[in-house]
């Protein structure tokens, strides 16, 4: 590690102003460590950002904070609380119309819905169990999460209540971003998640990520708008050996650490940018790794029409279309919809608005049909297209205007080069080790001074969240000052020995 001097901290180089490249600033900073961000994009925060296309701020990247039950502090749950975002409790009342459009009774849906939950909690438990006695081995690498939803259900009388059934469980989609026979059940268990509360931000993550942000602001040299399109990092660098680090305007940075807080699509995408090329167990890890597509399209309306009561929370937090067969003009693949209530909210973020969750195929139609499209043509495809679903929800009527949309925002993440045109990791069926995956990522290349971290370096548990992407970022600082405090107590002791 170069230090130039005996007590001098190095510099650390930053690829990446998302949250785990400003958590990790962070943690350095508070070392003294001299700190240079260098983000491709005009702005700070990676996939945490905004939009005011619809009248007001909404997230376009993460809403959810996903709690756990540990009882350890939750940071970004803390973070929320100190800067006084407002977070949102679903009611946990939920509408399913099935595929042929009608509306199933409550306690159907109540039943099956909490019959699905305890399927998913046993392929949780029976994957944590192959996890300990075998490393997984004994779940063959093909079998789905799906797989196991349905043999779990085969003893089911109704015919009809287990085809239902069936079909709920395409709801996990929206969890990981893919269907649910794509899920691995050899490593369901490493999308179990928290296992406490999920809430909603109400407002959005800004004044998160102002907190966030704050220490890399005051004391961080950060670089708008510099791509890095070369990593110049030698195996077994001598201590007076920088990491040279190359931008799209043929500008040179150099480094005694850098560390990599780009995407994981990015990287598979851009793996030729390291020289010498990485470590075959971590250019493996890296492309072995699944990724998702979730998308979101936020409508609002004049007014919320679906309500009848606006002064109670009634209406159900979520809503889901199952496998419809009433939309093959638009929708002939029949891909489930589904959407959250945010019109629940408390004033002042209550708006008449119902989100979309999308995921794997459909939200890669959606972006392809959209993308590079005028906004009124944004809006008039997207409207045909979710019609059949919003307009059998309660009160609507042809000839009401309160039932036509306002406005529609749709997310392009699939377009995003510098997320890599993906959303976050997934552990899909067929892969090997996930979890060694995982782990070959977060430990890096400590011989070159390279470090990765984001939300796939993550905990297990957390991988896919923005508290994993904090957590890793913590975790790729805390290397870099392990690994200088090595070099110094080395260096000193060759010097004592002198």
């Amino acid at each position: 590690m170069a230090t130039d001097g005996h007590n001098k901290k190095p510099h650390v180089g930053i690829v990446g102003a998302g949250i785990s490249g400003l958590r990790c600033a962070d943690i350095l900073l508070s070392h003294s460590f001299q700190v240079t961000i260098l983000e491709a994009r005009s702005r700070i925060g990676g996939r945490i950002c905004q939009s005011n296309e619809l009248g007001y701020t909404v997230d376009i990247g993460p809403n959810w904070i996903h709690t756990w039950d540990s009882g350890d502090v939750h940071p970004i749950l803390k973070l929320a609380n100190e800067t006084k975002t407002p977070l949102h409790h679903w009611n946990g009342k939920q509408l399913i119309y099935d595929s042929s459009g009608k509306k199933l009774p409550d306690d159907k849906t109540d039943r099956l819905s909490t019959l699905l939950w305890e399927i998913i909690e046993k392929a949780f438990k029976a994957s944590a169990a192959a996890r300990e006695k075998d490393g997984g081995k004994s779940i063959p690498r093909e079998d789905s999460l799906y797989d196991f939803i349905k043999k779990a259900t085969e003893d089911l009388q109704d015919e009809e209540e287990r085809r239902i059934l069936i079909q709920m469980s395409e709801m996990w989609g929206a969890y990981v971003g893919e269907p649910v026979w794509k899920q691995s059940l050899r490593f369901a268990w490493m999308e179990e998640c928290c296992g406490g509360e999920e809430m909603f931000v109400e407002s959005d993550y800004s004044a998160i990520l102002d907190r966030i942000s704050k220490p890399a602001h005051e004391q961080a040299e950060i670089l708008l708008d510099t791509k890095v399109i070369s990593v110049n990092a030698p195996e077994s660098r001598p201590t007076s050996q920088k990491i040279r680090l190359q931008t799209e305007d043929r500008k040179e940075y150099t480094f005694d650490q850098v560390v990599m807080t780009t995407p994981l699509g990015w990287l598979q995408r851009n793996i030729s940018c390291f020289n010498p090329p990485l470590p075959p167990r971590l250019s493996s890890a890296i492309h072995s790794l699944k990724l998702s597509q979730l998308e979101k399209v936020f409508i609002t309306f004049p007014s919320a029409f679906w309500i009848s009561d606006s002064t109670t929370d009634s209406f159900p937090a979520y809503t889901n279309w199952l496998t419809p067969s009433y939309a093959q003009d638009t929708n002939p693949h029949s891909w489930p919809q589904e959407i959250w209530n945010l019109a629940s909210f408390a004033a002042p973020n209550n708006h008449p608005t119902i989100l979309f969750y999308l995921y794997g195929d459909c939200s890669r139609y959606i972006v392809s049909s959209i993308h590079g499209k005028s906004q009124p043509e944004k809006f008039a495809f997207l409207q045909a297209f979710f019609l059949p679903y919003y307009s059998r929800l309660p009160n609507y009527s042809t000839s009401s205007e309160d039932c036509v949309p306002k406005a529609i925002l749709a997310t392009e993440w699939l377009a995003d080069d510098l997320c890599g045109n993906a959303s976050y990791c997934n552990f899909q069926v067929g892969v090997e080790e996930a979890d060694g995956d995982i782990l070959a990522i977060r430990q890096g290349c400590k011989d070159r001074g390279l470090w990765f971290c984001g939300e796939h370096a993550a905990p297990f548990e957390e991988c896919g969240t923005v508290a994993g992407a904090y957590l890793s970022g913590e975790a790729a600082a805390d290397k870099v000052i392990a690994a200088y405090k090595e070099a110094t107590e080395a260096t000193e002791e060759k010097s004592a020995s002198i």
